[in-house]
């Protein structure tokens, strides 16, 4: 047992100390409260230096309109700060920092040396704390601007410093908040140093692509498709999104900008991430950049002592919105071959270009998404048949070029969209000839069972009927190809399946089985009648599982490789 001790209000040190520990937790805490202070000083240009990832020196320099002399050491109180006044400048609140406890965090966990000049002054000031306190604060010359210096960072909190995972470790996360930052502020020139050396630098160019290329590369930046911008009642959202031709592993790239901050949002990241994955390879994410900008009235900013997650008043609304945007823009997207002048040749096949490639970085050879060739239902419409290819593929003449189409894929796109709706108003399903008596495993008859309502509503009619048995009478109306009982047994395994996305798995699997077959021929009508029908469905450019089902050869292509 504990003995209980009384009840009694903190000494300031051990109070002090331990509000510092939620602020600042590493490195990186530091350079973000820095950052935010120099980008709301108006800075234009901000350099930012470590060593040993930031646990013996942090430096970060910038040309903002600095702090007037009678200021430097209230700047270093606890909840002191010119950002807000009162309860309703928080309604309003358009700065980075607002709660007046960045510097006062690092300086009791620190030594911290802050050198400052305001324009109305002809000279700046010096000031030195070590753990809190003051030691010394005296004239000093610079211009305009603040250069705050953190040394032996935790020196003083042992505990928290010896859990840290290292230099090399602190210096990835430092680049990666920079790069956040960059791409949340194009117009700032950013400077990285580690350990004497030049890690990144941006041109502050202003624009959100320009950024984008500063970050991740021109190749990178060349292939991401615009989003917006989208007006959602009084919330704006633009942004850049990759296809299927560059893919990353991780989520660590799907980028929140919101009002200049990165941030996560739960509710965004989630109907964005639901948006994308039909379209994408399985345990692939984008590169993605959103750019938010929210009245301070609709966006709490306080669920996260260090400000890194944000609720919307509207998360809902703006959700819903962003992820329509994302299926139309993937859906309807078709890929292009690259140029033969792009391509290098190399272990029997050809392949793109990729300056600064990254890590797990993935470019799929072949597939590349220009912006504005979107497959609207009135393009695909008017989409002129030429013949058949390999019995396999629809070749299709159009005002922007030519057209492939894989007819089996297409109508998978088809039957999947049918079957969906079909499961939205609850149609019946299509009687057997001849019930069929299936088996299953027994964790599969378990998840089964409590799946034969929804099974229903897509029109299967199944019962268990005693262990592990169940009894099927009817399977989903669709233009089956051949005998549906050969697939039952596969079909019920899929629906079975542990984890979310089964129906959708389901569906999926249901029209590859019933969709036209590749090494079919087809009469010109049956092609015209599949792109007529393809053009009805929300996203006419990829197929079910995600895989492209149109390739487009436009004018501009041709003309460069033919060289007319």
């Amino acid at each position: 047992m504990i003995p209980r001790r009384p009840i009694a209000v903190l000494p300031p040190e051990i109070s002090q100390r331990i509000a510092a520990g939620e602020v600042i937790d590493r490195p990186a805490s530091v350079v973000r409260e820095l950052l935010d202070n120099a980008i709301d000083a108006s800075a234009a240009e901000i350099r930012i230096e470590l060593r040993e990832g930031g646990l013996e020196l942090i430096r970060v320099g910038d040309d903002g309109c600095g702090i007037a002399p009678a200021e430097v050491e209230l700047a270093f109180r606890h909840h002191a700060t010119s950002k807000i006044s009162s309860l309703d400048d928080l309604l309003t609140l358009r700065t980075l920092g607002f709660r007046g406890e960045a510097l006062p965090s690092i300086a009791a966990v620190a030594e911290v040396e802050m050198l400052t000049r305001d324009e109305a002054h002809d000279s700046g000031m010096r000031i030195v704390l070590r753990g809190g306190e003051v030691v010394t604060c005296t004239r000093a010359a610079r211009q305009r601007g603040t250069t705050v210096t953190v040394r032996h960072l935790f020196y003083n909190v042992p505990a928290r410093r010896k859990f840290l995972p290292g230099g090399r470790g602190e210096s990835l996360l430092v680049g990666q908040l920079v790069r956040r930052y960059t791409l949340g502020h194009p117009s700032l020139r950013l400077s990285l140093i580690l350990d004497g050396r030049l890690s990144f630098r941006s041109s502050g160019r202003g624009s959100l692509d320009t950024a984008i290329a500063d970050v991740y590369g021109s190749t990178v930046a060349s292939c991401l498709l615009p989003i917006g911008p989208l007006k959602i009642g009084s919330t704006t959202v633009r942004g850049f999104l990759s296809g299927r031709a560059m893919t990353r592993p991780g989520r660590d790239h799907v980028t929140l900008i919101i009002n200049g901050r990165w941030a996560t949002c739960r509710g965004l990241l989630a109907a964005i991430e639901s948006a994308y994955r039909p379209y994408l390879p399985r345990g692939r994410h984008p590169i993605a950049v959103f750019v938010l900008d929210v009245p301070p009235s609709e966006l709490d900013q306080n669920v996260h002592p260090a400000k890194t997650e944000v609720r919307l008043t509207r998360e809902q609304e703006v959700a819903a919105a962003l992820a329509r945007a994302i299926h139309d823009l993937l859906g309807r997207a078709p890929v292009h071959p690259p140029d033969i002048d792009d391509l290098s040749y190399a272990g029997g096949q050809y392949r793109l270009p990729m300056p600064r490639r990254r890590l797990a970085e993935r470019f799929e050879t072949g597939w590349r998404v220009t912006p504005g060739d979107e497959l609207t239902p009135d393009r695909l419409r008017d989409l002129h048949v030429l013949t058949q290819i390999h019995e396999s593929l629809i070749l299709a003449e159009g005002e922007r070029g030519i057209f492939l189409i894989d007819q089996h894929r297409a109508h998978e796109r088809i039957i999947y969209e049918r079957l969906r709706r079909n499961g939205e108003h609850g149609v019946s399903g299509q009687a057997l000839l001849e019930p069929v008596v299936l088996e299953l495993k027994p964790h599969q008859a378990r998840v089964l069972e409590e799946r034969l309502s929804n099974l229903e509503e897509l029109g299967f009619s199944c019962q268990r009927i005693g262990g592990r048995d169940f009894l099927v009478r009817a399977v989903p109306l669709v233009p089956l190809q051949e005998s549906m009982a050969v697939h039952i047994q596969f079909l019920l395994e899929e629906a079975a399946r542990e984890g979310e996305g089964w129906r959708e798995q389901l569906l999926a699997s249901l029209a590859c089985r019933a969709a036209i077959r590749r090494n079919r021929p087809l009469e010109r009508s049956e092609m015209e009648h599949l792109i007529h029908d393809l053009a009805e469905t929300s996203a006419p450019a990829i197929c079910p599982h995600g895989s492209p089902l149109i390739m487009h050869l436009s004018r501009g292509f041709l003309q460069r490789q033919f060289d007319w």
